[in-house]
């Protein structure tokens, strides 16, 4: 079964039905492979929905001449559905980049000289190399000591895609790691990456060992144990930030074709030897370490993680504003429950 011939121009150039063909014999004996083959048919409405964004992206990369064959090689002949994602998100985030910042975007094909990122983003400031990872996710046999139950890989899942950008961007340039957790389950923001790169809380409080229990107050501390800060003399001086990224589900039902909302964070290192200044992403959220500090504890958040990658739409922009409202007050009251939870536990500790 072939893919519906809808208005997808730039699908049907690339995924031709021979192609579509090829992709679903190999997908009888991949789980994966089925997945995409099922989205490249268009198998329901979601999955049509998901094919109509492929098609923008496809277009998109034929415009900035970055659908090179290598691209293609690797679109039309996926080894697996990981290494689909993985070229797949390198046009979603520069799509994102030129559809929510507004930035010139220039694909790098095929490079001569590697080290220079999948694409450029051309800023006032000077350029940015934008290197696109894509961890390849859980345990796909799911082998954990509890026969599937999540044990912490998360930081485990980030860092190999985390030092293999390092390794691959040349010195000398502001260069950004943008770290795509879709096929990651078990990753569900940012956090993950945070703790990676910066450190984590941990709770403190003196224990009276005679009467065995808390005594004082319960108090949050914060370590700098990640990759950026726990090195002496500092290593990853390169890499000027590292931004996650992932699709956010929730909510597309009603304007899925017109919106796709996505997690968006940037950290910046404060060790780099070219910064990207803030201003660059200035409506998104971001960690921005304040320089006259040493301890990590000065990072500050500014926004919200939800970023609406927003493409040709026939609604208007009121109702767009208004249905960004809206998705982002539902966010908020998400995270304002969770916080108040932890609020309780924290509290109970205290009076034990």
């Amino acid at each position: 079964m072939f893919a519906r011939r809808d208005k997808l121009s730039a699908f049907h150039e690339v995924f031709t039905d021979e192609v579509l063909r090829k992709i679903g014999d190999m997908a009888v004996a991949d789980d994966g492979l089925k997945v995409l083959s099922q989205m490249l048919i268009g198998a329901n409405e979601y999955l049509r929905i998901d094919r109509f964004h492929l098609d923008r992206l496809l277009q998109f990369a034929i415009n900035h001449g970055g659908l090179d064959n290598d691209r293609h090689a690797r679109l039309t002949r996926p080894g697996s559905y990981h290494s689909w994602k993985a070229v797949y998100n390198e046009l979603l985030v520069a799509y994102f980049f030129a559809k929510k910042f507004k930035l010139n975007v220039e694909l790098i094909s095929t490079p001569d000289q590697k080290g220079y990122g999948d694409f450029h983003l051309l800023h006032p400031d000077g350029p940015i190399m934008v290197e696109v990872k894509t961890p390849r996710g859980d345990d796909p046999n799911l082998q954990g000591p509890q026969k599937g139950a999540h044990w912490g890989w998360d930081e485990d899942l980030l860092k190999g895609a985390f030092l293999d950008g390092a390794s691959q961007l040349q010195r000398g340039n502001k260069n950004l790691i943008v770290i795509c957790t879709q096929l990651c389950a078990w990753i569900r923001d940012y956090k993950p990456l945070q703790r990676l790169l910066y450190g984590h809380d941990v709770l403190t409080a003196a224990l009276d060992a005679k009467a065995g229990r808390i005594v004082g107050p319960v108090k949050s501390k914060f370590v700098a144990s990640g990759e950026l800060h726990r090195h002496e003399p500092s290593r990853f001086t390169r890499i000027s930030a590292i931004a996650s990224f992932k699709e956010d589900i929730i909510g597309m039902a009603t304007f899925a074709k017109h919106i796709k909302p996505v997690q968006f964070t940037v950290l910046h290192n404060y060790h780099a030897i070219c910064p990207i200044s803030d201003k660059v992403f200035s409506s998104a959220e971001q960690f921005v370490p304040k320089r006259e500090h040493k301890e990590f504890d000065h990072v500050k958040q500014n926004h919200s993680d939800i970023q609406f990658f927003l493409g040709n739409t026939g609604f208007s922009d009121f109702i767009l504003k208004v249905y960004n409202f809206l998705y982002k007050c539902f966010r908020k009251a998400r995270r304002f429950y969770w916080r108040l939870r932890m609020r309780g536990i924290r509290k109970r500790l205290n009076k034990t």
